[in-house]
């Protein structure tokens, strides 16, 4: 073979593994950039997260005392009426006793029936609603809807107080 022939041979195979080698290390070097960049966002955002819960969860015992101071108050209030209907209230009778078994959901009321005789038995007599009862029943009805609503308002301030773009993944 020609000796030049040999020599543009040598050189090309010489130029090849040379271009081999430095583009290997070039894209290594590529490839390591990225992974570091791409592990130093992900410690950004790891970083940003943990904050965000923590902020979070302090929002969140912040909510949680106050609604549960105002639950405490609300009971107390609702305490207060029961002590204040025993004292307004009289006792007497207020719902009959057909009233009482429609209210009740009873099979004689589900059924549709009214008593038939003139008088109600002794059992029938017995179960009728007082104005105490009455007012004892919507006092409890107030407190468990206030109740209610001072948790859902929780609720919704917990939602509302979030950051936008937490909202929006969820």
């Amino acid at each position: 073979m020609n000796p030049l022939a040999i020599a543009g041979l040598i050189g090309a195979l010489a130029g090849a593994g040379g271009g081999w080698f430095f583009t290997g290390l070039y894209f290594d070097a590529e490839i390591a950039a990225i992974k570091n960049d791409q592990l130093s966002k992900e410690n950004v955002a790891l970083v940003t997260y943990q904050d965000l819960y923590i902020q979070e969860v302090a929002r969140g015992d912040t909510l949680s005392a106050s609604l549960s101071a105002t639950e405490d108050q609300l009971s107390k209030r609702t305490q207060e009426v029961k002590h204040a209907v025993q004292k307004a209230t009289t006792g007497r009778a207020c719902l009959n006793s057909a009233t009482v078994r429609v209210l009740n959901h009873t099979e004689a009321a589900a059924a549709g029936a009214v008593p038939e005789t003139a008088e109600p038995s002794a059992a029938e007599s017995a179960a009728v609603a007082t104005d105490t009862d009455v007012a004892g029943w919507i006092g409890n009805a107030q407190g468990y809807y206030d109740t209610c609503r001072a948790r859902l308002n929780t609720l919704i301030d917990f939602e509302e107080g979030r950051p936008a773009d937490e909202r929006e993944q969820h």
